[in-house]
């Protein structure tokens, strides 16, 4: 009797993990995912044309807290350059609201990042 009880509490245990594995694409953006996203909308701010692209010279990311209904907040430093003199104020924000568009599937930003 105890060795069937402590066999259906391992496979109890197996099947929770098998169902952990099914959420891994609700784990926040990696670096790569965050830098992508930033510079997309850095050279595509709503209704603007930018007549010089905005360009990611260095990129890194610190921390995203837990998910919320608005996506991550995730702090990283970063350092923009171009002609563009607003590419300037890229430099100064020190976090942003990441969250995967249900359209292309891909990590998004919340403007104002």
């Amino acid at each position: 009797m105890s060795f069937a009880l402590g066999r259906s509490v391992a496979v109890a245990a197996f099947i929770v993990s098998l169902c952990g594995c099914g959420s891994a694409g609700a784990q926040e953006p990696s670096e790569a995912q965050m830098k992508d996203a930033t510079l997309y909308e850095m050279n595509h701010p709503p209704g603007e044309t930018l007549s010089d692209p905005v360009k990611i010279v260095f990129f890194n990311k610190e921390a995203c807290g837990n998910p919320t209904p608005r996506g991550y907040r995730c702090t990283f430093d970063v350092k923009a350059a171009s002609a563009n003199p607003t590419a300037g104020y890229c430099n100064d924000i020190p976090f942003a609201w990441f969250y995967k568009d249900k359209s292309s599937g891909k990590w998004a930003v919340r403007p104002p990042f």
